[in-house]
């Protein structure tokens, strides 16, 4: 029967894999060269000769389309042969099954003419079958059968007697009739096939996914299927609502893939439902599929496009197409796994990812990758037009890396793993970020080495950088806010009358004032004893002569009395304190030129008040400060950027600066790389503009700094302070991400110090910077960086100005004039407190004095009556009217 298939001949995801290797050699199928041949590459890999490589006819039947092309994991060195499969297309042959034998006796008589003349072809037709839109070939490890799986039939071709072919209806073997297989791939003792299974016509979902794991036959090798797999989908989710009504038609997106490792693990991946699942088989006692885990990556299709095991199943590749629901291609990634922990699943983080910022494909690459395949150690890339990659692995220190050369296919070399990241296995797979608290320079690559303790050593760090690299510098400072008393008044009587503890207490006024009060008091008892306890003469003149004197400094009875005298001496401290503190107190303005006030409890006390506010730049400022904003707009800013952590060198930096609508090429000021550190400074042409740094270099940096400066200036009152302001971005455990966006906003703060006197008023002016970034879009973890694909670093700085300014105005809380005015009040005051306390002794001690007085004479009186110490009676009666003659007490005496 004719053939109704008209496939794209240029097409190499169309129908099957275009190409197979193994540690031998690799094949693959050009369809759509003129005449179609097969290309052979042989190993080793690592070498491009001509002698090593060839091309083919296909056989001579010039309609052949090649399906698949196949080769056995494990053949014997001897064995050099490959099979593929296909249709003839336009006659009744139908599809057909092929072998071509390499004979290695002839090469050794002619190398020049190898391909040519020894390969040998082997095909047989299947001609009672029509096309078949899903048609596909398994070849068992040593590479002498080979088994074909379709829709309507099962065969198996033997290499070794193509005379012996066994062929039959697919319905004795399937356990469901309509199974249609899409991949297949086969280990020593068993296999695993995945297609689709027919659903009811009136369901939703009109085909299914399945996979079957098939034993052999021990007596004639015929495929049984043992044990089965359905992928359930989640409900609720978008795999859910697929119907697949169109998969019993050959369409790419329906591709699957099956890899087998020699441990009995099983990758099947299916890109309609972004799927791929990791199987264990018991390689001794094949009879179930044990789902272990499976990977899903997000909401389109693509993933498991493609899968392969190397390193005997250490490493998992997997081709990760991202492709819309649509199958709208997006974009092409491999990603490696290790394997050895058995933790793959959707949450896994991959070893590598290629195409990566340091490993990209070559320039005549296109980005579709379609197919991925293992030698096991080496794995084979092929693009959408069959540009073949191969990766060949690399010692510990080593990555492969891609040469742009003009070689098919390209094949990797090996190359030292940058600083910052460590190898310590044998493996295609790239070098790997050194881990936080390690660092690896250019000559450690196979391990990484401990950072000291106190440096900054994140995540990928190069060397050892110390912490200090990171200090902020803030010029501005929050302006202070008044105290809370801007009155005198009270401030002057907090302090003078307030007892603390310490410095507090050796600066109270209060507490040495009562000291003196503490020695009148001594005095008063002085003068009791001589008057009472001394009968001697002189002890009256001395008592007389203190009270004469104290009477003379008496300021608050005028003279009148000797005790007033001990009372103004505390009086005069608590006055002197008072005047003092003043003093020092008038000359605490302003706060830039003060120092403690160690006359005080409160050291941080200030002659001082302030106000801040904002004001809109749209309003016009008053004449006095316009000479301020016209300084600070003529201030030049130089941008500083630090690239912390890093070998990265002066000699890849380039800079744009904006001016108006247009990029201009701009050259720094100064650029070094000191201490692992590359510092750039450029002199901004204008204030307000957006900077572009470009580091053309895939080395790794761990942090950044950035700021403005600015010289300062001075004209007569007004002050434009040195602009030195600096922030750095750092983040535990993560590395700086390739764009690197930056907003810098720039707002004017004028400081107004009003005048003691009547000067004119000092202005002082200065840049604050606010910095706006995102630390998770700066900085990226492990699993972000490894799909990192930007070969270069892009820092944009963008520097803008506030619509608004900060004033903040301070002027003194009393002025001179001021003081002496509230300090001849207090001194008032303190007359009129103390005056008070002789009224109260007026009223109140003198009445309770006399009281005890007639108390005591009548008690004299009755001791006289009873003529009982008549002596001491006389003494008695004496005593009580020399005190009151002594003590100037008279009641008739008013104030």
């Amino acid at each position: 029967m004719k053939s109704i298939c008209t496939p794209d001949r240029t097409d190499y995801d169309a129908y099957g894999a275009k190409v197979a290797m193994n540690e031998i050699f690799l094949v693959q199928a050009h369809n759509g060269k003129d005449p179609p041949s097969f290309f052979i590459q042989f190993a080793p890999y690592n070498s491009t000769q001509n002698s090593s490589k060839c091309s083919i006819r296909y056989p001579p039947d010039l309609q052949n389309y090649v399906y698949t092309v196949a080769v056995g994991k494990k053949p014997n060195q001897n064995q050099v042969q490959f099979f593929f499969a296909g249709e003839v297309l336009n006659t009744d042959n139908g599809t057909f099954i092929g072998v071509a034998k390499y004979n290695l006796t002839n090469n050794a008589s002619n190398p020049s003419n190898f391909c040519t003349s020894d390969f040998s072809y082997s095909t047989h037709y299947l001609t009672n079958y029509a096309h078949q839109e899903y048609y596909i070939i398994g070849v068992e490890p040593k590479g002498l059968l080979a088994y074909g799986f379709s829709n309507d039939f099962i065969f198996i071709f033997d290499s070794q007697n193509v005379s012996t072919f066994e062929s039959w209806n697919s319905s004795l073997t399937w356990p469901n009739v309509s199974f249609t297989p899409h991949a297949v791939d086969i280990s020593d003792n068993f296999g695993v096939v995945a297609g689709f299974i027919k659903n009811d016509p009136t369901g939703r979902v009109k085909f299914s996914p399945i996979i079957y794991l098939l034993n052999f036959n021990s007596s004639n090798r015929h495929p049984i299927v043992v044990g089965q797999h359905v992928p359930y989908t989640t409900p609720g989710t978008w795999q859910d609502l697929l119907t697949n009504d169109d998969a019993d038609i050959y369409a790419a997106k329906y591709s699957m893939s099956i890899s087998i490792d020699s441990r009995g693990y099983v990758l099947v991946g299916m890109q309609f439902i972004n799927r791929v699942f990791l199987f264990s088989v018991n390689i001794s006692n094949p009879i179930s599929l044990v789902n272990v885990s499976r990977n899903t990556n997000g909401r389109s299709l693509g993933n498991g496009k493609s899968v392969a095991w190397l390193d005997n199943g250490d490493t998992a590749a997997i081709l990760v197409n991202t492709y819309s629901l649509t199958y709208e291609w997006i974009s092409s990634s491999i990603y490696f796994y290790d394997m050895r922990l058995n933790n793959y699943s959707s949450k896994s983080s991959p070893l590598s990812v290629f195409p990566n910022y340091h490993q990209s494909l070559p320039r005549n690459f296109r980005s579709v990758l379609v197919n991925i395949i293992s030698s096991p150690t080496s794995l084979a890339l092929m693009d959408g037009i069959g540009n073949l990659l191969i990766f060949n692995p690399t010692p510990p220190g080593f990555y492969p890396s891609i040469l742009e050369t003009t070689s098919v296919p390209t094949i990797t070399s090996a190359k030292t793993c940058l600083p910052g990241m460590y190898k310590n296995q044998y493996g295609i797979h790239d070098c790997i970020l050194c881990p936080t608290g390690t660092r690896a320079s250019v000559d450690t690559t196979t391990e990484c080495m401990p950072c000291a303790s106190e440096s900054l050593c994140s995540l990928g760090s190069v060397d050892d950088v110390p912490r200090s690299v990171l200090k902020n510098t803030v010029q501005v400072i929050a302006y202070p806010k008044s105290p809370e008393s801007t009155i005198f008044e009270e401030i002057l009587i907090n302090n003078m009358f307030h007892i603390g503890s310490g410095h507090c207490l050796i600066v109270s006024p209060l507490f040495w004032s009562l000291v003196v009060a503490g020695i009148a008091v001594l005095t008063l008892i002085l003068i009791g004893i001589l008057h009472f306890c001394v009968l001697h003469p002189g002890s009256t003149r001395v008592k007389k002569r203190i009270q004469w004197t104290f009477k003379k400094i008496d300021m608050i009875r005028e003279g009148e009395l000797w005790m007033g005298g001990l009372a103004s001496l505390s009086l005069m401290v608590l006055l002197c304190f008072a005047y003092a503190f003043s003093n020092a107190y008038l000359k605490q303005y302003p706060i830039e030129t003060s120092t403690d006030s160690y006359f005080a409890c409160d050291r941080s006390i200030r002659n001082a008040k302030f106000q801040t506010s904002l004001h809109s730049l749209a309003i016009p400022s008053a004449d006095a400060e316009q000479d301020m904003f016209h300084i600070l707009d003529e201030q030049e800013f130089t941008l500083n950027v630090d690239f912390i952590n890093t070998f990265i060198n002066c000699d890849v930096v380039s800079i744009k600066v904006l001016l108006g609508t247009t990029w201009s090429t701009l050259r720094w000021s100064t650029c070094d790389n000191i201490n692992s550190t590359l510092s750039v400074s450029i002199l901004l042409p204008v204030e307000h503009t957006s900077v572009e740094i470009t580091l053309a270099d895939v080395g790794i940096i761990s942090a950044l700094r950035i700021g403005l400066s600015g010289q300062q200036n001075e004209k007569e009152f007004y002050y434009l302070r040195e602009l030195n302001s600096f922030q750095s971005f750092s983040k535990n455990g993560s590395i700086l991400a390739h764009t690197l966006p930056i907003a810098v906003t720039v707002t004017k703060v004028i400081n107004v110090t009003l005048p003691m006197h009547g000067e004119k008023a000092n202005y002082t002016g200065i840049y604050i910077l606010t910095y706006w970034d995102d630390l998770n879009s700066l900085f990226l973890s492990q699993d972000q960086y490894v799909k990192l694909t930007s070969t270069k670093t892009v820092l944009t700085v963008v520097i803008t100005e506030t619509p608004y300014y900060v004033k903040n105005i301070q002027q003194p809380i009393v002025r001179q004039s001021q003081l002496i005015f509230h300090n001849i009040l207090f001194t008032v005051v303190c007359f009129e407190i103390f005056g008070l306390i002789f009224i109260m002794y007026k009223l109140i001690i003198e009445p309770i004095y006399h009281l005890i007085y007639r108390i005591f004479s009548g008690r004299c009186k009755r001791y006289q009556a009873n003529n009982q110490k008549v002596n001491y009676d006389h003494k008695c009666m004496d005593t009580i009217s020399n005190t009151e003659s002594n003590l100037e007490l008279p009641i008739r005496h008013n104030f």
